[in-house]
């Protein structure tokens, strides 16, 4: 008997001809549905997703016309969760229960961490100079586990013989291969014993079973009732027979998409792997593979293409030509004049410059499509980051697309509200971390959502930023509290944001931190504890979830609610409910771990969204069609993506075991894309750049403009330009004048009276940023908290260097280092270092302290007597203007004269910049002093020098301000420098004080490129300034 097989050729409609046909009877003769559409009741029709199922019911449903009818029974093939669904009857009665995905997954991740932590060390010295894919954490072995599960699926489904890897011969093998080797030897042998102790069998043997099973009885039982599979390209042996039992079947029928008939033979047969490496590339591999498990030829296969003229014909021959097997392209030269222009219509090419162009340029082709009220418009790619830009652009003419794909759920408002808890939870110390959680929508703690947001801003204020410490939400209330008492002491510094929060919001704060302490316990109670297994840990993770999200009424509503909020609870129940498997891990690591689990969820969209306009990937795409079709990412590694070995065999191992090569999955893609240039119109789309790099041309567009010739690609570049043009149109503006320096000119009596010797250098350099934070009063908001750095090291000096010069240690004593370093160790305590920040700092202390009794003994006999940390002021009435000061040292020379030492960690400011009063801080003390301002220092005759003393550990040195001069200029000693400094201060003071003197921005910036000053964005430097070189002098 003849097997009854079709093909619906690309340049049909795949399901509106399926269902035509099946009504028709053309498919299974005798038997027309047309004239008893209660008929179709009887029948079956497995469909490769179901997607297509959903579709192809849409088509019955149009061609019936609302007559009476019982649509047929219609069953993914390719995605049922239960195979044995689909069939009439079960396999058989001695059934075995499944094994879950996740028990799989965790059982597999155990048996790689004891496969690496088997690994003796001699084996990995074997692996000198190779890429290591070992797992470092409990997370990384459970992403190698779905590697594993992948391979152990595809071994099954190809009926590949894992017992022929101890066949192979390791010297023949790469040392990591031969690693690899030694672990799936050990997996052949262990995991069928974990399977039969736990009673239970994998889903992918579970399918073979049912599908040899099913074939099996329909060759023996020869059921009246009709069963028809169409589109699938599924070539899994198991698969393969099942088509073939169907084939045979009276009332039976398989139909496949687009199998090429109009290659030559020659070419066709060399779409061989055991003749050309290249061949399970090739579009038709999937067919002939099919074919060849159905032992027929494609003289068998009644094929289904548009009539003859129908320019989708032509198409269809040039793009068979186009694609054919590389060992036959030399027959182009007599093929090419063959084909008419009539081949390229309908098809349009869009090279855009970037991925963002491409994008627009997809959107506005999207929307010229929409023009059309009936017409329908999809977007295929593999590329999601294309995928998403071009939604977004879409939004842009309120044009909400229909993706199929969805979006992770990690990547959703529930998937990062639980990785945010489980940071704060479980890894302390990231106020950012902190910060995300409190201000998530989804955060109530029994709140109203408006008063948790209100709570989380103030919070943010008081405890999270400013200063150091640990951002730890087990410890926020005492944290909060502490830095409530600290804003609230009498004298406080703290910002002005913070003085003008009331105390009903505080305490509204104080109640959140408190309610947040609670609701973490559960996790952050597990700090420090021995390992345990995911459904313990899931279990304090849905309490802790549920206690943060619970609203008012005491309900976790919103946490579960939607889309995502359902594949979050089941997600949960699924981790809850998991069985012992042995996978035990600390629970430092469960944050890892859960994003390792959820990184397979997705969350398929809701409906409501466009039904006319359709984001599907490549498997999405298959058997659809639509009025325009877009292929967009048509670059080399897009589509199609490289071929890549997986973690676990090397080519020639596959080889060996009977398993296809990678470029299996690329022969698919190049179907997809056969099948999708069937559509009546359709648009390539691609980037000259990805990236950020140049890109290729994917290799079957390459293929595509060889045969079209010069002036064939010059057509469809010219087609697709309309788009580009407008989507640059889009965003182009008239030219606009560039914005100018802001110059601020406010009025006499809000100008400052009153100024520090470090305001003045902000003054000189950036004179709007002295008008926004004294006259407009806008203080910047602190930094985040953060741990102890660079600023509070140099604090730390300067207090232990003050106790040092004002307990009037003598240096010269034998014990004045020992001294200086007791006084270090009680500053130490006082601050409470993080214990690894202590043991850094403190020996850096030990040597500065070394340094700096050497130097002191340099000084100590000319000095007569030191100050320290001593205030001053200076007022000037003529200028009604008053100056102030604060030095680190002022040592009173045995000559009467005085040095200004100023202590510095780092290397700012430098000698150039204080010698030209680009840094003007040491000379305006020096004139400060000269005029009395220092009131605890007496009378100064003069001002021998100033000094700038580097705090640096390895290299301790002081830098003196006065100098001889040289060739570099004019000498200038302590006196010239503080007179220059104060006669520069008087002129900038007094110029304004002129009603018409304006604050400009940024005048004398430290880096002309740098537009990270506190006040640079609200002066919209970056729109009027242009990055220079670095001014001499600066810090490195």
């Amino acid at each position: 008997m003849r097997p009854n097989v079709f093909s619906i050729s690309p340049g049909l409609p795949f399901l509106p001809t399926l269902a035509d046909g099946i009504l028709s009877g053309r498919f299974l003769p005798g038997l027309s549905f047309a004239d008893d559409p209660l008929a179709l009741a009887e029948l079956t029709i497995l469909v490769p997703t179901r997607r297509a199922v959903r579709s192809l019911g849409e088509e019955f449903a149009k061609r019936l016309g609302g007559a009476a009818a019982i649509l047929p029974r219609i069953r993914p093939l390719g995605d049922a969760d239960d195979p044995s669904a689909l069939f009439e009857e079960g396999p058989g009665a001695e059934l075995i229960a499944e094994m879950n995905a996740l028990e799989r997954r965790l059982l597999l991740g155990r048996l790689v961490r004891i496969w690496k932590e088997s690994l003796n060390r001699a084996s990995l010295r074997l692996l000198a100079g190779e890429e290591l894919i070992l797992p470092a954490s409990s997370a990384d072995a459970l992403y190698l586990a779905q590697d594993l599960c992948a391979f152990l699926d595809e071994a099954v489904n190809e009926e590949a013989g894992l017992g022929q890897l101890a066949q192979l011969a390791p010297d023949r093998l790469a040392e990591w291969w031969q690693l690899t080797l030694t672990f799936l030897q050990i997996l052949t042998e262990q995991w069928p014993a974990i399977l039969e102790e736990r009673g239970m069998q994998d889903r992918a043997a579970a399918r073979v079973r049912w599908f040899d099973a099913e074939a099996e009885r329909l060759r023996r039982a020869q059921p009246k009732a009709p069963i028809i599979v169409a589109g699938t390209t599924a070539t899994a042996p198991s698969t393969v027979r099942y088509l073939q039992a169907i084939a045979n079947l009276p009332n039976g029928a398989l139909i496949l998409p687009g199998v090429d008939c109009h290659l030559d033979e020659e070419s066709f047969q060399a779409i061989d792997a055991k003749r050309s490496i290249a061949a399970p590339g090739h579009p038709q591999h999937v067919m002939r593979r099919i074919l060849g498990g159905l032992l027929i030829g494609r003289d068998l296969v009644h094929s289904l293409a548009p009539d003859e003229g129908d320019p989708l014909l032509a198409r269809e021959r040039f793009m068979s030509d186009a694609l054919r097997p590389a060992e036959t392209t030399d027959l182009w030269a007599e093929q090419a004049t063959k084909h008419g222009r009539t081949a390229l219509d309908g098809l349009e090419l869009i090279e855009a410059s970037d991925e963002r162009e491409e994008a627009l340029a997809i959107a506005v082709a999207i929307r010229d499509a929409l023009s059309d009220p009936e017409a329908t418009v999809a977007l295929t790619t593999p590329d999601r980051n294309l995928a998403r830009r071009v939604e977004a652009e879409l939004e842009r003419f309120g044009v909400q697309a229909n993706d199929s794909a969805g979006r992770p759920l990690w990547a959703t408002p529930p998937g990062t509200f639980t990785q945010l808890a489980l940071t704060t939870a479980l890894e302390p110390g990231d106020p950012v971390a902190l910060l995300s959680l409190l201000k998530h929508p989804l955060l109530r703690l029994g709140l109203p959502a408006a008063d948790a947001r209100d709570a989380a801003r103030v919070v943010e204020l008081i405890a999270l930023r400013g200063g150091t410490g640990t951002a730890d939400g087990a410890t926020l209330a005492s944290l909060f509290q502490r830095r409530r008492a600290e804003a609230e002491a009498p004298g406080s510094r703290a910002p002005r944001p913070v003085r003008l929060l009331s105390d009903e919001d505080r305490d509204k704060a104080a109640r959140l931190c408190e309610a947040l302490e609670q609701a973490l316990k559960p996790l952050a109670g597990l700090r420090n504890d021995g390992e345990g297994e995911i459904a313990d840990y899931a279990v304090c993770l849905t309490r802790v979830l549920e206690a943060l999200g619970r609203d008012e009424n005491g309900k976790p509503t919103n946490l579960y609610a939607e889309e995502a909020g359902i594949a979050l609870r089941d997600f949960l129940r699924s981790l809850v409910s998991a069985p012992d498997t042995g996978f035990a891990f600390r629970p430092e690591e469960l944050p890892d771990v859960v994003r390792a689990l959820m990184n397979d969820v997705t969350v398929q969209p809701r409906g409501g969204l466009s039904q006319r306009v359709f984001v599907w990937g490549a498997l999405e795409a298959r058997l659809q069609n639509v009025d325009v079709m877009i292929l967009g990412g048509l670059n080399e590694g897009v589509w199609p993506r490289a071929a890549r070995s997986d973690a676990f065999l090397s080519r020639v191992m596959r080889t060996e075991i009977a398993l296809d090569p990678p470029e299996r999955r690329i022969g698919l893609a190049a179907h997809d894309l056969w099948m999708a240039l069937g559509n009546k119109r359709v648009i390539m789309a691609r980037a000259h750049r990805s990236g950020g790099s140049p890109a290729i041309r994917s290799r079957w567009l390459q293929r595509i403009l060889t045969l079209a010739g010069k002036a064939g690609e010059a057509e469809l570049l010219e087609r697709g330009r309309v788009y580009l043009d407008h989507a640059r149109q889009l965003d182009a503006v008239e030219p606009q004048p560039p914005a100018r320096r802001p110059e601020p000119c406010p009025p006499l009596e809000v100008r400052p009276r009153r100024a520090s010797v470090t305001e003045v250098e902000t003054w000189v350099r950036d004179p709007y940023a002295i008008y926004a934070r004294r006259i407009l009063r806008l203080d910047p908001l602190p930094e985040m908290l953060r741990a102890p750095g660079a600023p509070e090291r140099g604090n730390l000096y300067h207090a232990i260097l003050h106790r040092f010069v004002a307990e009037g240690v003598d240096p010269a004593a034998e014990d004045a280092e020992a001294k200086l370093l007791a006084i270090a160790r009680e500053e130490f305590a006082r601050e409470k270092l993080p214990a690894e920040i202590e043991a850094i700092w403190w020996p850096r202390m030990e040597t500065l302290a070394r340094n700096m009794i050497e130097w002191e003994r340099e000084r100590a006999p000319g000095i007569a007597e030191s100050f320290t940390e001593i205030r001053g002021e200076v007022a000037f009435p003529d200028l009604d203007f008053t100056l102030t000061g604060y030095a680190d040292r002022i040592d009173r020379l045995r000559d009467g004269r005085i040095e200004i030492v100023d202590y510095k960690t780092g290397t700012h400011p430098s000698v150039k910049q204080a010698r030209t009063l680009l840094a003007p801080q040491l000379p305006l003390e020096a004139a400060m002093a000269r005029l009395g301002g220092f009131e605890a220092l007496g009378p100064v005759s003069s001002v021998a020098d100033l000094l700038y003393v580097r705090l640096r550990e390895r290299e301790f040195y002081d830098e003196r301000l006065a100098h001889g001069g040289g060739r570099t200029g004019e000498p200038q000693s302590g006196d010239d420098l503080a007179a220059a400094a104060l006669a520069s201060f008087r002129r900038l003071v007094a110029a304004y004080r002129a009603a018409d003197k304006t604050y400009p921005s940024r005048t004398r910036p430290f880096l002309a490129g740098d537009t990270s000053g506190p006040y640079d964005h609200l002066a919209r430097a970056r729109e009027w300034s242009v990055a220079g070189p670095a001014e001499e002098g600066e810090a490195q």
